[in-house]
């Protein structure tokens, strides 16, 4: 038996950390404006000062869906920006459909661990099919 050994964890990026406590924020049910705090300011594509504004039009991370599952199938990172796939599961508040679809997440944080950057490539939603 070998005594005395160390458990050495390692440490997660601050890139991966902002994308999975994004990503799960979301899923709990985080409005637009929580997810706001996130970002730093002058984030692209409408996101940044007044980000709550621009996020309630952005498919996963907007209002008109309600994200009930994502599967992160890979995150990789390097220095400040992560790209991360996977899949999820929403329902669409006006009508209840049910839809599935794939992503891609592209983004970088800043040194306060705030997202600088948020590109979101998602495949066509699609209908799950009955329930």
């Amino acid at each position: 038996m070998h005594a005395g050994g160390a458990v050495r964890v390692r440490a997660e990026s601050a890139v991966r950390v902002a994308v999975v406590e994004l990503l799960a924020a979301r899923v709990a049910g985080a409005s637009p404006g929580e997810l706001a705090l996130r970002f730093g300011v002058g984030v692209g594509a409408g996101v940044g000062v007044g980000v709550h504004l621009g996020l309630a039009g952005v498919g996963l991370l907007g209002e008109a869906l309600d994200i009930e599952h994502i599967d992160l199938d890979t995150i990789r990172a390097e220095g400040d920006r992560a790209v991360a796939t996977g899949t999820g599961r929403a329902r669409v508040r006006a009508t209840g459909a049910v839809l599935v679809g794939e992503f891609a997440l592209d983004v970088a944080v800043g040194p306060d661990g705030l997202i600088t950057r948020y590109d979101v490539l998602e495949d066509r939603w699609t209908a799950a099919g009955p329930e």
